[in-house]
């Protein structure tokens, strides 16, 4: 064990016989210098400075009802859908469940990459920021879909801020392990490259809207995505809710209008029975009207 691990285990040992403290996460260069005790399951034991082994905190290893849960998360991750078990239970084993509130910053444009997040549950916007201190929103994810893997598998830095726009739950997988599970499974490897190959069509699709289309059409394409993914139909009726709740604001940043311009054309299709909104929330009333705005441009 080298000078720094042996003194930030002293420290650390010297911690736990004050009191309970902070659990530790041991790096993994210490394997062989510590060893798990018969006891809870929570403690093991490192070499102390009289060369004898003392007790130390360290996380709790996974249950198998722990393992369990987590190998059925992943199953709803469109990345592991076809994974047989050995290689979800190889996943499961050294995956993370965290938890965010609405508004709470996930990932800052910018940072180094450090983990891979699929998620579980709720919804995310990705937002890009420019030099000028604009920002332009490239998407809005939801369950089942995973980001982070671009900075991860090139080493660089976060491409984009990633904020929950309602509470949710990721799994995270750190780098390391989620590249050494590439190399070990094919299947992952080739899944990745189908979410890489859709996100970028999907950027692809936006610089042609944007270039070639006017606001009232890429809005009303963008609703009709939007309802494809987030809409709920109404019973005994064709109106579809579109459960997601974005501003003006937000709108605009998805398509690159003004909060202005979009206030303006929902007003107008709002007054011709198109659109109404309740709660915060968008219902499209005649979604073939829609569909006649956003191919405008095509004709």
């Amino acid at each position: 064990m080298s000078g720094g691990h042996s003194r930030t285990a002293r420290r650390l040992v010297n911690g736990y016989r004050r009191s309970t403290g902070p659990r530790y996460e041991l790096p993994h260069s210490w394997y062989g210098f510590v060893r798990f005790s018969a006891g809870p399951p929570d403690r093991c034991w490192t070499l102390g400075t009289d060369r004898r082994y003392e007790a130390l905190h360290t996380p709790p290893r996974k249950s198998a009802e722990m393992l369990e849960k987590h190998q059925e998360l992943l199953k709803s991750i469109s990345l592991f859908v076809d994974l047989d078990g050995q290689e979800l239970s190889r996943i499961a084993a050294v995956c993370q469940v965290r938890s965010h509130v609405g508004r709470e910053v996930v990932v800052t444009q910018g940072e180094p990459a450090q983990a891979l997040f699929a998620i579980k549950r709720g919804r995310l916007k990705v937002v890009s920021y420019g030099p000028d201190g604009r920002d332009t929103v490239l998407g809005i994810m939801a369950e089942g879909e995973v980001f982070g893997e671009v900075a991860l598998i090139d080493g660089g830095t976060r491409s984009a801020t990633v904020t929950a726009i309602e509470p949710c739950e990721l799994l995270v997988i750190e780098r390391e392990q989620f590249l050494a599970l590439l190399g070990e499974s094919p299947t992952i490897s080739i899944k990745l490259m189908v979410v890489l190959a859709k996100r970028l069509r999907r950027l692809s699709q936006r610089s042609e809207d944007a270039a070639f289309l006017d606001v009232p059409s890429r809005l009303a394409r963008s609703l009709l995505d939007l309802a494809s993914r987030f809409g709920e139909r109404r019973e005994r009726s064709s109106d579809i809710c579109i459960s997601l709740k974005l501003s003006q604001q937000e709108l605009g940043d998805l398509i690159g209008a003004t909060r202005e311009s979009i206030n303006k054309h929902l007003n107008d299709w709002t007054r011709q029975g198109f659109l109404r909104l309740q709660a915060g929330r968008m219902i499209i009333a005649d979604i073939d009207s829609v569909r006649r705005i956003a191919r405008l441009a095509e004709d």
